[in-house]
C-alpha cells in the first residue's frame, strides 16, 4: 500500500516544518511526502528544501491558491503509481499514531475499491469533533470522539485520503474554483460516481486554521459566493441554488449589521454574482490585494 503526502503551503514555512515533522512521524519516509509551494518567492519556504532534500518539492511560477495545488498535487500521485494521496494544508498535520490507527480500513476500503475519500477528523472541544453533510450547502454535526467509520456525503481536504482508483475514475479537484467550494464539488462528482465516502471522527487531525486567524477577508467570501453560485448553475439544482440564496442572506445581513470594511465586502459580493452569472472563474482577485 503507498501513500503519498501532499501538502500545499503559501508562505507559512514554520508551520510547513511542523507539518513534515509530524508525517515523517507517522513513519512515512521523505521521498513519499510532496510539497506544493504556491509562493516560489518564500526564502523560508526555499531553504527548507535543504533540510529535506528527499521530500518531492515544486515551487510553482505562480500561486494557484488550494484548488490548484490539491488538483496538482493529486496529479502527481497518479502518475507516481501510489495508491491513496493524502493532503493537507501547511497548518494541519497528523496526530502521533494517525496512520497506525486508520491503516486496517485503508486497506480494507483498497481491496474492497468502493471507498473514494476517507476524512480523518479535527478535535474541537468538550472531546467532540465535527461530521459534516451537505444540504445544498455544508451542514455540520457535532458527534464524540470514536474510531468506528461513518459513511458521510461531505468532508474537507484536510487529511482525507483520495484513492487512485477515484482520480482514474472522475479526476481531479477543479483547480478552476481557486479556493472554497472545491472540496463540495468534488465530493458530489465523487457520489455522483458511486464512490463512498466516510469520516472516521478520531479527532486525530490537528487544524491550526492560521487562514481564518483574523477573520474572513473580503476577497475571499468573493469566492465563497462565485463559487457557490456556480455550483448551483453548473448543475441546475434548485436545491443548491436556494441553499446559496439563504446563505448569502445572512451573511449580507451580518455584514450591514456587524461587518468592518461593509462597502468593500458588498462590492466583492456583487462582483462575485456577476461573475458566476458569466462563468468567469480561476484567480481573478489576487489574495494579497485588496479593492
Amino acid at each position: 500500500m503507498r501513500i503519498l503526502a501532499v501538502i500545499v503551503t503559501y508562505k507559512r514555512h514554520n508551520e510547513l516544518k511542523k507539518t513534515i515533522d509530524s508525517i515523517k512521524a507517522q513513519s512515512i519516509e521523505e521521498k513519499d511526502i510532496l510539497v506544493v509551494n504556491n509562493a516560489k518567492e518564500d526564502f523560508g519556504t526555499l531553504k527548507l528544501e535543504n533540510e529535506y532534500n528527499k521530500v518531492l518539492w515544486y515551487h510553482l511560477p505562480n500561486n494557484i491558491a488550494s484548488a490548484g495545488g490539491f488538483a496538482f498535487g493529486m496529479q502527481k500521485g497518479l502518475e507516481l503509481g501510489y495508491d491513496w494521496v493524502w493532503l493537507f494544508n501547511d497548518d494541519s498535520r497528523p496526530k502521533p499514531g494517525c496512520l497506525q490507527a486508520v491503516t486496517p480500513f485503508i486497506n480494507q476500503s483498497y481491496n474492497e475499491q468502493s471507498v473514494g475519500l476517507i476524512k480523518i477528523s479535527e478535535t474541537i472541544e468538550n472531546n467532540k469533533t465535527i461530521l459534516l453533510f451537505w444540504r445544498g450547502v455544508r451542514v455540520p454535526k457535532h458527534v464524540p470522539i470514536s474510531s468506528e467509520p461513518i459513511e458521510t456525503d461531505l468532508i474537507t481536504f484536510d487529511g482525507c485520503f483520495i484513492a487512485s482508483s477515484l482520480m482514474k475514475s472522475i479526476g481531479f479537484c477543479d483547480p478552476l474554483f481557486f479556493m472554497g467550494t472545491y472540496e463540495f464539488d468534488y465530493c458530489l462528482r465523487t457520489k455522483d460516481a458511486g464512490f463512498k465516502i466516510y469520516t472516521i471522527p478520531s479527532g486525530m487531525i490537528e487544524d491550526e486554521k492560521k487562514g481564518a486567524a483574523s477573520g474572513t477577508p473580503p476577497w475571499r467570501q468573493y469566492y465563497n459566493t462565485r463559487n457557490h453560485l456556480h455550483l448551483a448553475l453548473q448543475r441546475k439544482s434548485l436545491y443548491i441554488f436556494h441553499a446559496w440564496f439563504i446563505r448569502e442572506l445572512k451573511y449580507t445581513y451580518a455584514i450591514l449589521r456587524y461587518g468592518n470594511r461593509k462597502k468593500e465586502r458588498l462590492i466583492y459580493k456583487y462582483r462575485a454574482i456577476r461573475d458566476a452569472i458569466l462563468k468567469r472563474r480561476g484567480k481573478t482577485y489576487h489574495p494579497d490585494l485588496s479593492l
